[in-house]
């Protein structure tokens, strides 16, 4: 099994070394893991330095391999997308040898939905939507990834969220399809894909994307898939996963993804 969505300390928001994860990982059963520490340009929240120390990433990642011999260790990154900082995003992870990176919409209009704010006379769908069509720009000005992060990632938040109108709970494919559509269509024609994120297991009991997402995506063609926990503590390592397995077989998914250099390995399903 393997997790491709881990957090370290060397993210602003988590807490275990790079080693620590290894090793959780390592007693958990798993044989491989893809640290994807945040790097953060101008992230408006936080008034400390959230873009990724790379130098001080290369030697952690070289001492979790070295102390933890028995699995895979790959070097990953999550990048925020959001339009005032794609093009230095872009350059500034540019030749850091990177195995796997992945693109996530983490703000809508400079807002959080962790945070709660940014919803204020809105109903949920139109908060939503707005989440939708900002990645959709994203990715169709950005380039320099492998696969969209936790498509859905609003959803997670929704207790916080002060000021929205009307009803409704988390979205599904049937209530943007078409923008759906855009989005994957443009991971697939990119030879992108997206990440299943089980942290979304931890509110709902499904992951995220939604699964009826996971199946449109499977049924356009999409072969990109990557599981990852989005863990930030090491407990939380490959939460969930057989659960996650079942559904992606349920929704018509053939495959995992692992990731060397960029390059994918497509790993049978049926071989987890």
């Amino acid at each position: 099994m393997f997790d491709y969505h881990i957090h370290s300390n060397l993210s602003f928001d988590a807490y275990d070394s790079p080693v620590r994860c290894a090793m959780a990982a390592r007693d958990k059963g798993l044989t491989e893991i893809c640290m994807t520490e945040h790097h953060e340009l101008d992230y408006p929240y936080n008034e400390t330095n959230c873009e990724l120390d790379f130098s001080f990433y290369d030697m952690e990642i070289i001492k979790a391999r070295e102390v933890v011999p028995e699995i895979i260790v790959r070097k990953g990154v999550e990048v925020s997308l959001r339009p005032a900082v794609l093009k230095r995003t872009q350059e500034s992870i540019k030749g850091r040898g990177f195995d796997f990176i992945i693109a996530s919409q983490h703000t809508i209009k400079e807002k959080d939905p962790y945070f709660g704010d940014g919803f204020e006379g809105k109903t949920l769908r139109e908060a939503q939507r707005e989440y939708l069509e900002e990645m959709l720009y994203d990715l169709q000005n950005f380039d320099d990834y492998d696969v969209i992060g936790h498509i859905g990632y609003i959803d997670k938040y929704l207790e916080k969220a002060a000021g929205l109108t009307g009803g409704g709970g988390p979205f599904t494919y049937a209530d943007f399809h078409e923008l759906l559509d855009e989005i994957l269509r443009t991971a697939i024609s990119k030879g992108k894909g997206i990440e299943v994120n089980t942290s979304n297991y931890f509110v709902y009991d499904y992951p995220t994307p939604h699964p009826s997402i996971i199946k449109r995506f499977a049924e356009l063609g999409g072969e990109v898939m990557t599981m990852g926990s989005d863990a930030h503590f090491s407990d939380a390592i490959g939460h969930r996963f057989r659960d996650a397995v079942q559904l992606m077989k349920q929704c018509g998914v053939k495959y995992v993804c692992t990731f060397e250099q960029r390059k994918p390995s497509f790993i049978p399903l049926e071989e987890l």
